[in-house]
């Protein structure tokens, strides 16, 4: 799961612009008083910062002195300016690196591969970085005064950057290949996303298969790669594509999320996912459409996985052509048995679908666990707590009674803290997540867990106690309405999960059928998701006397920015039901129709489901 992101290549002219603050110019220095006079005049008639200022021996002309009674008129109003970005523009100069973001290496590769893109018809490029999201130019503005017409990637700090494509880039490449750019980092750092964004560019505009963003290939490795991919490519009858980024701390879980994605923009194809940190490679083999099923890995593959593992005698290069040259075509049971000895297995796998359908809450959900390798809830554990350090979508969802329909089954990497304290230690477990609480689990997220007392490497997790190890400590800690926002209207770090504690502990309006009532007597407006998150609750568990038709449906907490006429937009938060119906529709960035009462306008706004969202 990528936290496979939700924003468009393209912001759309209803979507904030972002974080992005240009830094004003500085102000003129005070001019000496004896000339003072004349240069009042000048500047009540002043056009805009751009014009050519007055020079020291610059003279006044006699229409210009000004008298008692002269007042501006609206000819001379300045008009508004765009404000200049931080750096000169230097042509034929592509890395802007001003929050060192990039190695030295990294930099080369960036502005080789951004040379190579504008050599071939793509369009000005340029990657810009600053030291904070404060010193960051506006995405558009930056682009429109540099006339970037291909790519523009910027960003600050480890993870935050954005994307947007001109129309040179886009022209050149088709609406799939558009759409496998993303907008932002997903679980790579920053330098890892911006060369692996200019290495598919690249690699599209050239008609290569090869992605390497890492630049770990040499030439005659690029060579050697692209050759196996064209033989496989022609052997499966699709489009194979290898994807080589650099890995930071977990290269195969960097592999997993751009393997996943790549593969689901991209069609019917094949994506063969590496990731590269230091002499360490990591990797995963994920497919679309027909081709699933069609393929097979050896060593030193298990499966679509590729462990991390170091490169034999630290050869980086040679461990990633071994990885490539391991994927075949050919079904991944296939082998030289005759047909006959498959009898049995098809015997035990019916035997399997008729146990697990006909005991689906005995026998069925024992065997569905062990065949998937997760734990179940453990009688007697013991509570703790647990941050969630990775997260790797195995693929498998599975239906059953304790867990909902379509849960997916995820391998977590935790940091568990024991019951009453004690030295933290790791766990990895696989663990089926109900769907409610799917965007809850994100790395860095705190979990409630069981501890097995007679194994602590045996863990459950704890589902009462989603958002926080400790929901009624986060509740009275929250106050219920003493939140704080940052400038981006955004509650501060760690507050979410006390937002949910607030909304459990009553210290927060909850809108299930009492929005109906602010609906009808509210401001209307609109608002912008900021965050979004299950209680784990339902409107009949929260409010036993609602609408019988609205009992069933989930209560979220939200972070918004509203927007109402005549007032600057402002955050607010809030728990507020939402149709099943919409469950899917709802994540950070999405706009909604709602109604807010003024006198309370950061907690009291209700939702309209039957406009929203708006623009879906």
């Amino acid at each position: 799961m990528r936290m496979l992101p939700v924003a468009k290549l393209e912001p759309t002219s209803t979507q904030p612009g972002p974080r992005r603050r240009l830094i004003a110019p500085p102000l003129v220095a005070a001019l000496a008083l004896g000339v003072f006079g004349f240069m009042a005049a000048g500047l009540a008639s002043a056009g805009p910062v751009t014009a050519t200022k007055p020079t020291a021996t610059a003279k006044p002309t006699a229409t210009a002195e000004p008298t008692a009674t002269a007042e501006p008129t609206t000819a001379v109003e300045p008009t508004p300016v765009p404000e200049p970005t931080m750096s000169p523009f230097v042509p034929g100069r592509h890395v802007y690196d001003n929050g060192d973001v990039l190695s030295a290496r990294s930099a080369a590769t960036a502005d080789a591969l951004a040379a190579h893109i504008e050599a071939m018809g793509g369009g000005r490029v340029v990657i810009y970085t600053a030291a904070s999201p404060a010193d960051l130019p506006i995405t558009r503005t930056l682009a429109e005064d540099w006339q970037v017409d291909g790519m523009l990637l910027d960003g600050s700090g480890s993870n935050d950057g954005y994307l947007l494509l001109g129309d040179a880039l886009k022209g050149k490449l088709g609406a799939k290949q558009a759409d496998a750019l993303d907008s932002s980092p997903g679980m790579e750092t920053l330098e890892s996303w911006m060369l692996s964004e200019l290495a598919r560019a690249d690699g599209w505009l050239s008609g290569t298969h090869v992605f390497d963003g890492a630049a770990a290939l040499d030439a005659t490795g690029k060579q050697k790669a692209e050759a196996a991919v064209n033989y496989l490519s022609t052997k499966l009858g699709a489009s194979v594509y290898v994807d080589i980024s650099l890995g930071g701390d977990d290269p195969s879980t960097v592999a997993f999320f751009n393997g996943a994605h790549l593969s689901s923009s991209l069609g019917t194809s094949l994506v063969i996912a590496l990731a590269v940190s230091d002499k360490q490679i990591g990797g995963y083999t994920s497919s679309s459409g027909s081709l699933f099923g069609n393929y097979k890995a050896g060593s030193p593959w298990t499966g679509n996985d590729l462990a991390n593992e170091p490169a034999a005698n630290g050869d980086v290069q040679a461990a990633l052509l071994a990885a490539i040259d391991a994927v075949h075509s050919g079904s991944p049971y296939e082998s030289n048995s005759l047909p006959g000895d498959l009898i049995p297995w098809l015997i035990f796998a019916g035997v399997i679908v008729v146990i697990s359908v006909a005991s689906p809450f005995l026998i069925g959900p024992w065997l569905i666990r062990k065949l998937s390798g997760t734990t179940g809830p453990i009688n007697g554990g013991l509570p703790g707590d647990a941050i969630i350090e990775s997260i790797a979508d195995t693929g498998v969802t599975v239906t059953m009674s304790s867990v909902g329909p379509n849960a997916p089954d995820y391998k977590l990497g935790l940091q568990v803290t024991p019951a009453g304290g004690g030295a933290p230690y790791h766990v990895d477990a696989k663990a089926l997540i109900p769907r409610i609480f799917v965007p809850m689990i994100v790395p860095g997220a705190h979990v409630g867990v069981l501890i097995d007392p007679n194994d602590p490497t045996k863990i459950s997790l704890d589902y009462s106690r989603m958002g926080g190890g400790d929901t009624a400590a986060a509740g009275a800690g929250a106050g219920g309405v003493d939140f704080s926002f940052d400038a981006s209207g955004q509650p501060t770090a760690g507050e979410v999960s006390a937002l949910v504690g607030a909304v459990r502990g009553g210290e927060l309006p909850t809108h299930s059928g009492s929005a109906d009532h602010l609906l009808a007597t509210g401001t209307h407006g609109t608002a912008v998701i900021t965050t979004a998150q299950p209680l784990g609750k339902t409107v009949g568990q929260v409010s036993p006397g609602a609408d019988p038709s609205r009992r069933d449906d989930p209560v979220w907490v939200f972070t918004v920015d509203v927007t109402v006429a005549g007032e600057k937009p402002f955050p607010a938060v809030f728990g507020h039901r939402v149709p099943i119906a919409k469950v899917t529709s709802v994540a950070p960035g999405v706009k909604l129709a709602v109604a807010v009462d003024m006198a309370d306008r950061n907690q009291e706004v209700a939702i309209d489901w039957d406009k929203s969202p708006i623009g879906a």
